[in-house]
C-alpha cells in the first residue's frame, strides 16, 4: 500500500471491546484500547517519503499479528468517476496504449487501489468498510490471472486516467517518490455520491431525496466514500457528469455540494478537488453507439441527449463545472472539449486527460505558483456597442488560436437569437462581434455537444465553453 508522506496517518480497525493492541511501523509503535463500538484508531507521525517498510498489528496477547509488507510512503490520491474514470488502459487508443505498455517497468513506485462496492445503490446506511485491495500495477494476460488463485497485483484493467495522472506526477516529483491511486467509480449520478446532511441543505438537491435508480441520493457516498475516510490523502480527482446530462442547473448545486461532503468527512477544507470537465461528444451513431468496454451509459440516459447541438445536455454540465471551479477554493478544471469522440460517449484518448489533471495537482495540491495548469476560463464579458469583450481568470497563459482563426463564438441580441460571431484576442481579452448584429445582448463559446473548439493558450490548454450572461 502507500501512506501519504509528511503527515499524520491514521489507523483504524475493529475489534473485541476492551482489548488492547499496539500499531508499529519500524521502530514506532503507538498502542490503543478497542472502545465500546467495537472499533480502535491510531494515528502514526508524518513520515517522509520511501519504503518499503513493514506495518504490524499486535494485539496484547500476540495472537492473530498482522503484517503488511511492502508498505511506502508517497502521495495518496484519491480519483472517483463514472465509466470514463473507470475505462481501463486494455480499452483506449492503440497508440496510447501501446505507450502505456512500452513504459510499463519504468513506475515500479506506483501503487493502485481498486475499491468500492459493485452495486452501491443498494446500500442504505453507512458501511463500516469498503471491499478492495491494494497491488502494484502488472501486464500479464487475462488468462495468466485466471490460473492464480489470488493476485497482488493489478492488471491492465485500471484506469487510464489515474495511469497516466500517476505517471505524469511522478515524472514531475521524481521517480523516488511513491505514488498510490486509490480507484473508485461507479455508474451513477453526482446526487449519489454526497451525503445527506448536503443533500438535504438545498431545496434543489433535497427534492431528489429518497428517489431511486439512478438517483439513489447518498448511497455511494455510504458505500464507498465514508468508509474511506479517514485515510490520509493528498487529493481528489473527480471525472463524472454524464448521468446529470440535461440537468445542468441542477449540477450547479450538487458538484459543490458533493466538495464540501468529502471535504467534510476528510474534515479538511483545503483539500484539492480536481475537475475533469466533460469531453466534446454529439450522440449515438445511426443503429446505436460503439461501446467501447462493458462500462456503458443506459440506454435511456443517452436518449435523453439532443442531437441538435445548441439543446445538448453535456453544455449545462460543462458550465456547472466551470462555475464550481471559479466559486470553490482549492479546486482546478482539466478542459477536455478537444479530447472528445462526436459519436461513443467514451472516447479513447486518455493521455492528455490524466497529465492535465497532473498539472493541476502540480498546482493546487503542490503550490507551483506561475505554472500554467489550466486553459482559459471565461469570468465575464462586457457589453458595449457592437462588441462583447470576454475577460478570463488570470494565470489561465496566453490567449492563443493555433490554427490562425478563431471559431465557435456566437452572439444574440434582444430577440435571443444566435448567430455565428467574429472574434479576435486583443490583449488578455476576446473582443466578439456579429455581422449585422448593433447590440449583442449575450455571447457564448464551444455550446454544443461537441463543438468547434479554437480558444488555447499558447502552453496548448483549450478554453472552457461559456455563455454570458449566465441564466
Amino acid at each position: 500500500m502507500v501512506l501519504q508522506r509528511d503527515t499524520p496517518v491514521p489507523v483504524w480497525g475493529w475489534g473485541p471491546e476492551g482489548e488492547t493492541l499496539t500499531v508499529q511501523i519500524n521502530a514506532t509503535k503507538v498502542a490503543t484500547t478497542v472502545v465500546t463500538n467495537g472499533r480502535w484508531r491510531v494515528t502514526l507521525p508524518p513520515m517522509a517519503a520511501g519504503g518499503p517498510h513493514s506495518l504490524l498489528l499486535i494485539p496484547k496477547n500476540e495472537t492473530h499479528i498482522r503484517l503488511y509488507s511492502q508498505v511506502l510512503y508517497g502521495d495518496v490520491w484519491l480519483i472517483c468517476g463514472q465509466s470514463n474514470m473507470l475505462m481501463p488502459l486494455n480499452d483506449i487508443d492503440a497508440a496510447e496504449r501501446e505507450e502505456a505498455v512500452r513504459d510499463r517497468d519504468a513506475f515500479p513506485l506506483i501503487r493502485v487501489a481498486q475499491a468500492g462496492h459493485r452495486n452501491p445503490h443498494t446500500v442504505r446506511e453507512a458501511r463500516a468498510e469498503t471491499v478492495g485491495y491494494w497491488g502494484a500495477v502488472k501486464w500479464e494476460t487475462a488468462a495468466y490471472h485466471a490460473t492464480r488463485s489470488s493476485s497482488a497485483d493489478i492488471p491492465g484493467n485500471h484506469s487510464a486516467v489515474s495511469a497516466f495522472f500517476a505517471r505524469a506526477l511522478q515524472r514531475h516529483l521524481g521517480a523516488d517518490i511513491p505514488v498510490g491511486m486509490i480507484e473508485v467509480g461507479a455508474i451513477m449520478p453526482a446526487e449519489s455520491w454526497i451525503d445527506d446532511e448536503e443533500i438535504m441543505a438545498s431545496p434543489i438537491s433535497a427534492e431528489l431525496r429518497g428517489k431511486g435508480y439512478p438517483h439513489a441520493t447518498s448511497r455511494c457516498y455510504l458505500a464507498n466514500i465514508a468508509p474511506l475516510a479517514p485515510y490520509a490523502l493528498k487529493g481528489f480527482i473527480y471525472y463524472q457528469g454524464e448521468m446529470n446530462v440535461g440537468r445542468g442547473e441542477q449540477y450547479r448545486t450538487l458538484l459543490p455540494a458533493l466538495i464540501r461532503s468529502w471535504r467534510k468527512v476528510w474534515r479538511n477544507e483545503a483539500l484539492p478537488f480536481l475537475i475533469v470537465q466533460l469531453p466534446g461528444y454529439h450522440g449515438k451513431r445511426p443503429g446505436g453507439t460503439a461501446a467501447r468496454h462493458a462500462l456503458d451509459m443506459p440506454d435511456e440516459i443517452l436518449d435523453q441527449l439532443h442531437n441538435e447541438s445548441a439543446e445538448h445536455g453535456f453544455c449545462g454540465v460543462r458550465e456547472a463545472q466551470l462555475l464550481t471551479r471559479l466559486a470553490t477554493p482549492h479546486t482546478g478544471l482539466a478542459v477536455t472539449i478537444d479530447k472528445g469522440d462526436p459519436y461513443d460517449i467514451h472516447p479513447g484518448r486518455k493521455k492528455a486527460v490524466g497529465e492535465r489533471v497532473a498539472l493541476l495537482a502540480r498546482r493546487v495540491a503542490y503550490g507551483e505558483d506561475g505554472l500554467v495548469a489550466e486553459g482559459p476560463l471565461a469570468v465575464e464579458a462586457a457589453f458595449k456597442g457592437v462588441a462583447a469583450t470576454v475577460s478570463f481568470l488570470p494565470g489561465g497563459g496566453v490567449l492563443a488560436a493555433p490554427d490562425g482563426t478563431l471559431v465557435g463564438f456566437e452572439l444574440a441580441g434582444a430577440d435571443g437569437v444566435w448567430g455565428a460571431a467574429e472574434a479576435r484576442i486583443v490583449g488578455d481579452t476576446v473582443i466578439v462581434t456579429r455581422a449585422g448584429l448593433a447590440a449583442p445582448q449575450a455571447v457564448r463559446y464551444g455550446w454544443a455537444g461537441y463543438p468547434r473548439y479554437s480558444l488555447f493558450n499558447t502552453d496548448g490548454l483549450p478554453a472552457s465553453p461559456f455563455r454570458f450572461p449566465v441564466p
